[in-house]
């Protein structure tokens, strides 16, 4: 079970070379910590993207350029679908989201002729190291699910608690947040939260509690004042959040005001995909990369 990023680092370096195939690097922290992770061992370096401006950053940056494949693709939407064919030939290989939207690159990853989909829904994950939290918090869905329902909730938890099984956290906590701990008719999250327990009631595979409030899912302090007596509470490993603006405005936060360190990925797709925010620093870009391979191998 992973405590922190420092171990995901070290499982990583334990396992087989993986292709990287980074779609728009022209961005001085995914050309460091895709290096670095070349340097480690976990990866071989694919770049898709404005070839000029790549050997440019490279040279910049001091980065030799034995060892990298480079694809020249000016446009972003042409790197986009080149580095998704990439990926696609080949099991073993990870995708990188660099400078270009999300909704760009997902354009052609769900592509059905040579796109990366499967039956699974696709769902975003950011793995938070907060220095305040004891362990590594989970939380989705704050890049692709604007508004999901009750079952697509369902699809995402089930993406989600996949992958951090992977990790080896066996029974993980899950926690559906909302602004209250209570059903309130006139706060719709905290009655699909509601209903989404009663229907997960009888798997084994996990804990599953919920409606909390960002307090009771992470704070035994805050769970005990407000009564709320559960094995979830003050101690969530996954956050689901009701829409993209509470998930992604949580992460965001966390990351700029409380100094916690991001890593993003997406899950369900055929090929790992790392997407992290463009603003996301180098470090957060070289973990994502690290958790990928780690996923990559186990599954």
């Amino acid at each position: 079970m992973f405590r922190n990023f420092t171990q995901v680092v070290d499982d990583a370096r334990k396992l087989q070379t993986k292709d990287l195939i980074v779609v728009c690097p022209e961005d001085k922290a995914i050309l460091i910590a895709t290096n670095d992770a070349f340097q480690m061992g976990l990866i071989r370096p694919v770049l898709v993207g404005n070839k000029k401006k790549i050997l440019n950053l490279l040279m910049e940056l001091g980065i030799r350029k034995e060892g990298y494949e480079i694809y020249n693709a000016v446009e972003k939407k042409d790197a986009a679908l080149l580095g998704v064919k990439l990926v696609s030939a080949h099991d073993n290989a990870i995708l990188v989201k660099g400078m270009l939207q999300s909704s760009l690159l997902l354009k052609e990853v769900t592509d059905k002729e040579h796109g990366l989909t499967t039956n699974k829904l696709l769902s975003h994950l950011v793995v938070i190291d907060i220095p305040t939290y004891h362990k590594l918090l989970f939380v989705t869905d704050s890049v692709i699910n604007v508004l999901p329902s009750e079952e697509e909730k369902i699809e995402i938890i089930n993406n989600t608690f996949s992958f951090v099984k992977s990790l080896g956290i066996f029974k993980p906590k899950v926690a559906l947040i909302s602004s209250l701990e209570v059903i309130d008719a006139h706060i719709p999250s905290t009655v699909e939260a509601a209903n989404i327990v009663d229907k997960l009631r009888e798997q084994d595979d996990y804990y599953i509690g919920g409606p909390f409030s960002i307090d009771v899912a992470i704070s035994h302090e805050s769970a005990e004042t407000k009564g709320v007596s559960h094995v979830v509470a003050g101690d969530a490993d996954v956050l689901i959040f009701p829409n993209i603006e509470s998930g992604n405005t949580f992460y965001k936060s966390t990351t700029f005001l409380a100094n916690a360190i991001p890593a993003g990925l997406v899950l369900g797709a055929s090929n790992p995909i790392v997407m992290t925010s463009r603003s996301d620093s180098y470090k957060s870009k070289l973990y994502s990369i690290a958790l990928a391979v780690v996923s990559t191998e186990i599954e």
